[in-house]
Parts: structure tokens; C-alpha cells; sequence
């Protein structure tokens, strides 16, 4: 493959994903192939994209007392939101939405997990220690030790404890201060652990079968730590540069109504990594709403209302090209963005549109190129005016 064939690559690395690899897979880069280094590479340049595309509070309100949300997309850096198929039926995240779900409203909530400079907050020490020892407690294990991590920056004040470090029998359990909990199993003082010679647990060169199987081994023995009431899996399937089908292990409770179950899907989940020898090397638990602020439930648009602003140029995308016509428009699900770091989380209309016509050294693969464009899903008049983005970079 020609260097320009791998820089055009990096271009297709969705947001979803990096926030992935950056939370899930920061220590197993390797197991998914060279391609995961230039992913993290990409990872860089698309720090500032994703921290631009943050939606804000305005200081005005809606006839019945909402407060006006203000979507802010100025930009610094490279790259884009997108994925990678030979078709776009393979496209594969677990969503729970469907368009039969009878959805008027929607919550949306401030986000108090993370400070203007990018620090993660809102937990206190106590709260932090509590969740170490939770889970210390249901894996059988004594927690011997514990070291706390500070920073300070933006709104939060130095030495501010944002992270602290549990020492249990060997595993680290490590809490931070939005609410995310990871047991990590490979460690100095401890070895990832070995699965039974039945299940293959690999990001890659894996079919469906095994890794429906062993996702369902690992939800049965660690449903103590998950703590769910109807484990739902919610295997995530994306292409590398090289056409190799890749896999991501996510699960979330669905024991909830359909809001429920959509909140849980976005911000309520756990994520299970193997290390290059297909051992259990950490397990990760999201609570992205652990330290939110509920702001109302919002009026929603429909799907068809959605794909018509779509069409109309109403969208928000990191796509830095035209938009390529209805033709190659495909999907639309409705998703929470999957952004930690968003100053306020709120629901949108998630569409793909193939714009592998801008990249003409791709044909010889056979891949296609999807960007993702975004709709939100409030009704519009919620929002601040001038909040569409076409994707251009200053």
C-alpha cells in the first residue's frame, strides 16, 4: 500500500472509534495490527475536531422555559468522522433504537464530568474510593492500597483529585473522576487472564459466531462487576486500511424502557479488551451520567424530518467535502454523540454518506468510504441559530 494511501486513511476514523481506542484499547494497539498505530497517530490530530464539536448552553430560553442549546463547530485540526465497508450492510454498533420506538422526547443534560481545559471532574474522593471498593469486593479481591492522581486546569483548581489507583491481589482498579471505572488485569504484579481453549477473544480475523460466544462467556462471569439487570451485547464491527474485519466488545443494560436503554447504550456500558495472546488484559465501566445535570426532556423531529434537513444542507459533519447527494446517503439512527468531553449531551439523527469518490486511490481496494453527518434530533427551534457546520476547516 503507497504512504498517500495510508494518509487517506487516516481520515476515516470515526469519532466513536477514536474515543474507543483512545478509553478501551490504549495498551493493546498491536493486537488489532499496524493500522492501530496510525489510528492513534490520527488520534492527535483529531483531538482538537473533537473537542470543537461541543455543544453549549445559550443564555436564552424556548417559549416553555428550555434553555436554547448553542452547538459550537469552530475547528483545528485534520481528519474526519467516518468508516470503512465493502458495503455498507456490514455496518454493525448494537444499537437499540428502531424506527417502531414511540419517542416524543428526549433528555438532555449538562455535562459536569470534565473541565474547559479537558480535566476529568465531578466525583469526589470518597465517591471515587466507594467505586474502587465495589468492585474490588465482587471480584473476591482486598484492596491493599491506593494512590491518588491530581491535576488542575481551566474551572478546576490545582491539585484537584481526578483519578485514583486501587492495588488489589496484583489488579489495578482505577476510578476517575467522571465516573469510569477499569479493572486492569495485566500489570506489573499480574498476568491478563487465560479464557477456556473454546472462545477466541481477538480484535480481528474473527467471525460472528466466536465473538457473539465469547462475549456471552465474559458477561456470565463478570455480571457481578456489570451489575445489569438484562446484559445486552453490543458488538461493534468496523474495516481497517487492510479490509480486515474488526471487532469491538461493548455491552449495556437493556433491562430499562426505550429511554432507558438508549441512555445506558451511550453512557452506561462496559467494554471488555483482550491483549495479542486473546487473554482478558481489562475490563472498562462507563457511567458518563454520573456527574450530569438533567436540563429537560426536548421535543424531537422524526427520522423523515431528519433525512429532509439532511438533504437541505441542515446537518453537522467533520466531512470536508460537498456533500455528495441523497444517492449516497445510507443508515439513520438515533444516537447520543459519543463524546465524553461534550459540554451538554443531546440526541441526534446519525446518517452515512459514501464520499469514496473523493479518494480515487482507494478503487483498487474495493473499500468504500462512509462519513457520518449529523442532524440533531431536538426540534430545531432549541437551538441557537447558526449552528450548521459543512465540515470546512479554518
Amino acid at each position: 500500500m503507497k504512504p498517500e494511501h495510508i494518509s487517506d486513511a487516516l481520515n476515516y476514523l470515526s469519532d466513536e472509534t477514536i474515543e474507543e481506542t483512545d478509553q478501551v484499547r490504549n495498551r493493546a494497539a498491536a493486537s488489532r495490527g499496524a493500522w492501530r498505530v496510525w489510528a492513534a497517530a490520527a488520534c492527535l490530530c483529531l483531538a482538537a475536531v473533537g473537542a470543537a464539536l461541543l455543544p453549549r448552553l445559550g443564555q436564552q430560553e424556548a417559549p416553555d422555559g428550555l434553555p436554547l442549546l448553542e452547538i459550537s463547530m469552530e475547528s483545528g485540526g485534520m481528519g474526519f468522522e467516518g468508516l470503512l465497508y465493502y458495503d455498507f450492510s456490514e455496518m454493525e454498533n448494537g444499537n437499540p433504537w428502531h424506527e417502531g420506538m414511540e419517542l416524543s422526547t428526549l433528555p438532555v443534560f449538562r455535562n459536569n464530568s470534565y473541565s474547559t481545559a479537558g480535566i476529568p471532574h465531578g466525583l469526589t474522593q470518597e465517591e471515587m474510593e466507594v467505586r474502587i471498593q465495589a468492585a474490588a469486593q465482587v471480584l473476591g479481591l482486598e484492596v491493599t492500597g491506593l494512590k491518588e492522581d491530581k491535576e488542575g486546569g481551566g474551572d478546576v483548581p490545582p491539585g484537584t483529585i481526578t483519578r485514583i489507583t486501587g492495588y488489589a491481589g496484583g489488579v489495578e482498579i482505577e476510578a476517575e473522576a467522571n465516573g469510569t471505572v477499569t479493572v486492569d488485569f495485566d500489570t506489573k504484579a499480574h498476568d491478563s487472564l487465560p479464557l477456556p481453549e473454546e472462545y477466541r477473544f481477538v480484535y480481528s480475523d474473527i467471525t460472528d459466531q466466536e465473538a457473539e460466544a465469547v462475549l456471552d462467556y465474559l458477561i456470565d462471569q463478570y455480571s457481578a462487576l456489570l451489575n445489569f439487570r438484562q446484559p445486552q451485547k453490543a458488538l461493534f464491527r468496523d474495516r481497517n486500511i487492510y479490509g480486515e474485519l474488526g471487532v469491538d466488545y461493548h455491552v449495556f443494560d437493556a433491562g430499562g424502557d426505550d429511554v432507558e436503554d438508549l441512555l445506558n447504550y451511550a453512557f452506561r456500558k462496559a467494554d471488555f479488551a483482550p491483549d495479542d495472546e486473546g487473554n482478558l488484559m481489562l475490563i472498562r465501566l462507563y457511567d458518563a451520567l454520573a456527574c450530569t445535570e438533567k436540563l429537560g426532556d426536548y421535543p424531537l423531529i422524526s427520522l423523515e424530518e431528519a433525512r429532509q434537513a439532511l438533504l437541505e444542507g441542515q446537518y453537522l459533519t467533520t466531512v470536508p467535502y460537498d456533500f455528495p447527494g441523497e444517492e449516497h446517503v445510507y443508515g439513520g439512527e438515533l444516537v447520543y454523540r459519543g463524546s465524553r468531553t461534550e459540554q451538554v449531551f443531546i440526541p441526534y439523527y446519525r446518517f452515512y454518506a459514501d464520499v469514496s469518490r473523493e479518494f480515487p486511490n482507494w478503487e483498487d481496494s474495493g473499500l468504500k468510504n462512509f462519513g457520518a453527518y449529523y442532524v440533531p434530533a431536538v426540534q430545531h427551534q432549541y437551538l441557537k441559530p447558526g449552528w450548521q457546520w459543512d465540515g470546512s476547516f479554518n
